[in-house]
């Protein structure tokens, strides 16, 4: 009995091979939908200085909808964080956050006896505002993994206007090095590198029509969320540039139609796969050929079935996506639910496409750092998928 214990013991020990962690999503409401729209707009100035590299973090705090839990220290103690693909620090609270929400968890050092002080300063940009703080070291357990000594932000000033009533206390993410303020490790990187999971590869499966099951798996994929094999695509070399998880569009279909979009040059549409963000966007010339061939959209739902389906596609592989997926159904204060196109042209200032929630929610995603590509395979749907537990 010794034995056997102590070879399940050393299983334990080894690399796992896919662990998967839960997400819960939470829609937005008409009125929040709406103020999204209106921020991208003004925010999206900010993408791009005079260099043309941006400066700021794609996210938009307000816009991301899905979240999970992360521990950090020793007892750990609990966050809910955004786990975002573009963007890549790490940042909780500090217990003497003066202008964080009330509500939530803020880290306490103190009570952690696995932390180690950094005591760097650092400064992260969202947006219109930007929150202040210094990097710490200590465990953070993401699933059942736990990173040792790993580098994070203790957050001791946040803009109210970014931060204030998010449902969220920080943010995990999960983009490419280059987006990393202060350099510091990434998360898969460390996994990797202290021997946790074996492959740097990680994918979402974002469950669509409010259920749940929202699911990050790392390590690898999980095919219990996937209907048919994975179809990958490059990283394209834009991203040596561009701190983003970015590939090149080939050309972009309305009803069969290509749509001239993505021109003919080398360039394409680059198009950065993020988790982040709500709808799909892209630049306001480009889109709006886009928007015309689609039509408009009723807000009593009453023509969805009737517009034309769009297909993405990169190099040799296309992908469509209907009309349930990019067109978004949305609860009105009233009670009623409104139908919102999930579209929108937005000045970057560099003509980056962003493949948003809603063609994450059709296809499983999985992006691979070992192979330096993204795979997508048709999701699963929530009829399919409702009876599944994780754990």
């Amino acid at each position: 009995m010794q034995k056997i214990a102590a070879i399940f013991a050393l299983m334990g020990a080894a690399a796992a091979d896919v662990i998967s962690v839960p997400l819960t999503h939470q829609p937005k409401t008409l009125s929040e939908f709406h103020r999204a729209w209106g921020r991208r707009a003004e925010r999206a100035k900010l993408f791009a200085p005079e260099d043309g590299i941006p400066s700021v973090s794609l996210l938009d705090t307000e816009d991301a909808e899905y979240y999970g839990e992360v521990l950090i220290g020793t007892p750990a103690q609990k966050f809910l964080v955004i786990y975002d693909t573009g963007s890549s620090n790490l940042w909780v609270p500090n217990k003497a956050c003066g202008n964080c929400k009330k509500a939530g968890g803020k880290y306490d050092s103190g009570k952690s006896t696995t932390f180690n002080k950094n005591g760097q300063g650092f400064m992260l940009q969202y947006g219109t505002g930007n929150c202040r703080g210094f990097l710490s070291n200590d465990n953070v357990q993401i699933g059942p993994l736990t990173i040792d000594n790993f580098t994070f932000g203790e957050v001791t000033t946040e803009a109210q206007d970014v931060f204030g009533q998010a449902p969220f206390d920080g943010i995990l993410g999960m983009g490419v090095p280059g987006a990393a303020v202060d350099k510091v490790p990434m998360p898969m990187d460390m996994l990797v590198k202290q021997g946790k999971i074996q492959n740097n590869v990680f994918a979402f499966y974002l469950a669509s029509g409010g259920k749940s099951g929202s699911t990050l798996t790392l390590g690898g994929t999980d095919p219990k969320y996937q209907d048919g094999d994975f179809s990958y695509v490059k990283l394209s070399v834009e991203g040596k540039l561009l701190p983003y998880w970015l590939i090149k569009g080939t050309d972009i279909k309305i009803g069969g139609v290509s749509t001239g979009a993505c021109g003919r040059g080398i360039i394409g549409c680059p198009m950065v796969v993020d988790t982040g963000t709500s709808v799909l966007a892209g630049p306001p010339n480009a889109m709006q050929p886009i928007l015309t061939k689609i039509g408009n959209v009723s807000a009593d739902c009453s023509n969805v079935n009737s517009l034309p389906v769009i297909t993405f596609t990169f190099g040799s592989e296309s992908f469509d996506l209907d009309q349930e997926f990019y067109v978004l159904r949305v609860a009105a204060e009233n009670g009623k639910t409104e139908c919102q196109l999930g579209i929108q042209g937005v000045n970057a200032g560099v003509p980056i496409w962003i493949l948003g929630d809603p063609f994450l929610r059709k296809y499983y995603t999985v992006w691979d750092k070992d192979q330096s590509r993204i795979g997508f395979a048709k999701a699963k749907q929530p009829a399919d998928t409702e009876d599944m537990l994780v754990v």
